[in-house]
């Protein structure tokens, strides 16, 4: 069976009764999400890809695989795939696990952020973070810099009506929690990711305005706004790309918040 670039790596059939979720697995968030679908098809067609464990005296922790495995139990089944692995602790562990989930797409950004936040306490500088887990320093730091976005705002992007960068732009520019928190619960409602950033842009540029009926009535009547075509060098076209991908922002707010903070410095803006 392949697993990934992991073909040449044995499996065993494990007993599912002897197997344990480890502490060090970083999902533990929307773990239900499409389960009885995945039973459902682990029925029909079985397991594709094993799960991985570290031994554990008589026993086994999963590492890797968690919804597979919790998949395996709903659908009845009494053995699962698993690769035997080894780690020399708890922070190798955490390594792997976030390794094989980072880009899944339903892995909720709390739970990167939870890892994040421990590896850096284990390892102590965001750089070394970054190396050990693949990914760049800039994204190891939106990971932790999540932490700092009030739990009313994650409870959105957890149930995905907001995103994840939008709710740190909030957080970030909004200092009063009650406005911020207000103001991400107007944003789920907004479809257009321009108006979406347009009405958190008037939020942060009138800090003293605590109304969020005035707030949202000011953005949805600017009438100023205008679109600008721009043409760019490939090599130009591929940083925004890369900009959007580190940053998770849409590449349109990367252009629109170099052009701002170009025309600040030079002071064209006030």
């Amino acid at each position: 069976m392949a697993i990934g670039n992991r073909e040449k790596l044995k499996f065993d059939y494990l007993n599912i009764d002897d197997i344990d979720v480890s502490l060090s697995n970083v999902r533990k968030s929307n773990l239900e999400e499409g389960i009885d679908e995945l039973a459902d098809s682990i029925r029909k067609i079985g397991v594709q890809q094993p799960v991985m464990v570290i031994r554990k005296g008589e026993r086994y922790e999963l590492i890797i695989g968690q919804r597979r495995f919790l998949a395996c139990k709903k659908a009845g089944e009494d053995e699962i795939p698993a690769v035997i692995t080894k780690v020399k602790d708890r922070t190798e562990a955490i390594i792997k696990s976030f390794s094989e989930n980072i880009h899944r797409r339903n892995l909720d950004y709390r739970d990167k952020m939870q890892a994040a936040l421990e590896l850096r306490s284990k390892l102590k500088k965001i750089d070394i973070v970054a190396k050990r887990l693949g990914v760049t320093t800039q994204t190891v730091k939106n990971y932790l810099g999540y932490a700092a976005v009030p739990e009313r705002i994650k409870s959105l992007v957890t149930e995905k009506k907001i995103g994840a960068s939008i709710a740190m732009r909030i957080s970030r520019g909004i200092s009063d929690e009650n406005l911020a928190v207000k103001i991400a619960e107007q944003v789920k409602d907004i479809h257009r990711s321009e108006e979406r950033n347009l009405l958190v842009d008037v939020a942060i540029e009138n800090p003293h305005e605590k109304k969020i009926g005035r707030l949202v009535r000011t953005a949805r009547n600017i009438s100023h706004m205008k679109k600008i075509t721009i043409y760019v060098t490939h090599k130009v076209y591929g940083a925004i790309n890369k900009a959007a991908e580190e940053y998770e922002i849409d590449g349109k707010m990367v252009v629109k918040q170099a052009v701002e903070e170009w025309l600040t410095e030079r002071r064209f803006i006030k």
